[in-house]
């Protein structure tokens, strides 16, 4: 009984406590705002939603500047051009070497080509580089870019002895029999009269050819080889943004392509006489 008395006392004191507090509540209230500073609601006042612009600055100071980033970009960039151009490289004398034997009048050498290409045409390139790494060199200790240029070096070489085959067998036989006919050997026809002309038709899809390969080195990552793709894929997941790594990725693989399309374009006008001639009579 007592209990019980005693605790609807303090019910009824905690009652009557709480008025007293929402009393003085007010009272207190100007006190604490006064000791908030003008210009920090002033500040607070003013906070906006950054801009477009903000928000790149942004991002490419976490994606470009911070812990020096731009190093992965810049050496994922130079691994990229060293495995096409070593590739392209490679491709070239195994697709001039193939195209030699496709062209033979014996069976095996032919055959042996024949076989080589449609397999190699008829296998992705990721395939292919997967393959070389893990099957064909897995016992062996080798740097991985190596393998990739070796991948790449025999996917090139299958387009481009088709490439090559398809040029020389558009010059006209005439041409090589008139040069036979005039005391010329089989390597001076070739290199003088049908190399010439083939290469105005081999030049444009070859250069298309190396352009597609160029864009297909992105796929090296998957054997751990940190090219211009994978330099992204490290940075987003540091910073958590995919968005800037990417986007900058591609402008820069479009740049890279742009300037290639640009100097092969030189390269073939240079071994166009048809050219040649427009530009000394322009000038």
């Amino acid at each position: 009984m007592v209990q019980s008395i005693i605790a609807v006392l303090l019910l009824m004191m905690t009652a009557l406590a709480h008025p007293a507090v929402a009393a003085t509540a007010p009272a207190e209230a100007p006190a604490a705002r006064e000791t908030v500073p003008a210009s920090n609601i002033a500040a607070a006042a003013d906070v906006r939603p950054a801009s477009f612009l903000g928000r790149t600055g942004e991002s490419f100071r976490q994606n470009i500047l911070v812990e020096s980033r731009w190093r992965l970009i810049l050496n994922g960039l130079w691994t990229t051009v060293i495995i096409s151009v070593l590739a392209t490289a490679l491709g070239t004398l195994i697709g001039g070497i193939t195209c030699r034997m496709r062209m033979s009048r014996h069976r095996l050498p032919k055959a042996v080509a024949a076989t080589y290409i449609s397999i190699v045409r008829g296998t992705p390139v990721l395939v292919i580089l997967m393959l070389t790494y893990y099957v064909v060199f897995a016992s062996v200790n080798i740097n991985p870019v190596l393998v990739a240029v070796i991948a790449f070096g025999l996917n090139f070489g299958a387009y481009v002895a088709e490439i090559f085959r398809t040029g020389i067998e558009g010059v006209d036989r005439g041409q090589a029999e008139a040069g036979t006919a005039l005391g010329f050997s089989r390597a001076q026809v070739f290199f003088h009269i049908v190399m010439p002309q083939a290469a105005r038709r081999i030049l444009p899809v070859y250069r298309g050819e190396f352009i597609s390969m160029f864009k297909a080195t992105s796929v090296v990552g998957y054997i751990g080889v940190e090219d211009l793709t994978k330099a992204s894929d490290i940075i987003r997941s540091r910073t958590f943004d995919a968005f800037f790594p990417l986007v900058m990725v591609a402008v820069i693989y479009f740049t890279a392509t742009w300037v290639l399309g640009l100097a092969l374009d030189h390269l073939e006008r240079r071994t166009d006489p048809m050219a040649r001639r427009k530009g000394a009579v322009a000038t």
